[in-house]
Parts: structure tokens; sequence; C-alpha cells
């Protein structure tokens, strides 16, 4: 790809990345089926539009992260196929981010149904 070139142009090199992502990452996959799961929670409680914006916000991140840390990987791979600690590194730090975010959108998701059936809306 040519830097700099249209944007018609980019954005489907964007949507393949996301097309190979879901086609070759488990991880990501999985993801894809945590998103789902979210919009059918956001939807069946009736949750405000504020929670659906930080819903939809911590979906996009957990699923950006996913993709940056797949990219991480790739690239360390690439540069280094045999085991090096280094590389061992870089990987676990991008799957622990992964996890982090992971484990916030659990707990506002957590926040958002004790909301709900504790206190309504």
């Amino acid at each position: 790809m040519k830097k700099n070139s249209a944007l018609w142009r980019r954005a489907l090199f964007a949507g393949h990345g996301l097309w190979v992502a879901a086609r070759e990452e488990a991880s990501f996959r999985t993801e894809l089926l945590a998103v789902v799961m979210g919009v059918i929670l956001l939807y069946w409680i009736q949750a405000s539009l504020i929670w659906w914006g930080v819903g939809i916000l911590l979906m996009g991140t957990v699923l950006a992260a996913e993709l940056l840390n797949s990219a991480v990987e790739s690239i360390a791979d690439l540069v280094n196929p045999e085991y090096h600690p280094l590389v061992a590194r870089a990987k676990d730090y991008g799957a622990a981010a992964v996890l982090v975010l992971s484990i916030v959108a659990v707990l506002i998701a957590v926040l958002l149904l004790w909301r709900r059936f504790h206190t309504g809306f």
C-alpha cells in the first residue's frame, strides 16, 4: 500500500485486517462473541443511552487492543521466530493489556447489572 492513498483504499485494507483477524485469531473471535452478547445484554435490560455509549466504547477498546496485540505478536514472530525472552515478554505484555481491558469491561457490565436490578435506572 502506498502511503497517503485514498481513504476508500485505506478502509479496504482495514476491512481486510478485520476479516483476517476474525478468520485466523481465536481470541478475536471469542471477543466478537462477547461483543454480540454485550449488545444483547444492553438491549435486553433496556439500558440508557449513556450505558450504551460506555458499552460500545469498552467493546471497541477490547477489540482494538486484541488487534494491536495480534499485530505485535505477528511482528515479533517475524523478527525472531525462535524463542527469545524479550519476544515472550512483549507478547505477554500485549496479552496482559487485553486481559486488563476485558476485566474492566466485565466489571462495568456487573455494575450495569447491579444498578439495573438493585436500584433501577
